[in-house]
């Protein structure tokens, strides 16, 4: 089996055999180019034009306006707390998953902000109300 420092020197002498296969190859691709641009009468001034128009690019054109996450970020606002963790005093606005402190509560009222149910509780009724009407 191979210590360490024989694969080491191994790896050295294939990663400079590599190194001179692509100085040749490249070499002989130059070549090729050069060849072409002389035959059909290109210049370098020629490529870079044609480079830049014809590159699609991904996405709105810069300086088109907002991006999407500076809009989204805009229009949202952050929900007021709802519920309120005695202990630490962490609070969480009812919405996505809850905290650890109330994940496992079989009674998340306890945990109310003055105030929270009264508004959630108007809010409903002014719904049921509108729906009745």
């Amino acid at each position: 089996m191979a210590t360490l420092a024989q694969l080491e020197s191994q790896i050295q002498k294939l990663q400079r055999r590599a190194d001179v296969l692509r100085e040749r190859k490249s070499i002989e691709v130059i070549a090729k180019i050069r060849a072409m641009m002389d035959e059909f009468g290109l210049t370098i001034a020629d490529l870079a034009k044609a480079g830049s128009g014809t590159r699609k690019t991904r996405g709105r054109p810069a300086g088109s306006g907002q991006s999407a996450i500076s809009r989204k970020g805009a229009t949202k606002s952050k929900l007021p707390p709802k519920y309120r963790d005695p202990e630490s005093g962490a609070t969480w606005s009812g919405h996505a998953r809850p905290p650890a402190w109330i994940k496992d509560a079989p009674d998340r009222s306890v945990y109310l902000i003055n105030g929270a149910a009264s508004k959630n509780g108007a809010r409903k009724r002014k719904s049921a109300r509108n729906a009745a009407a």
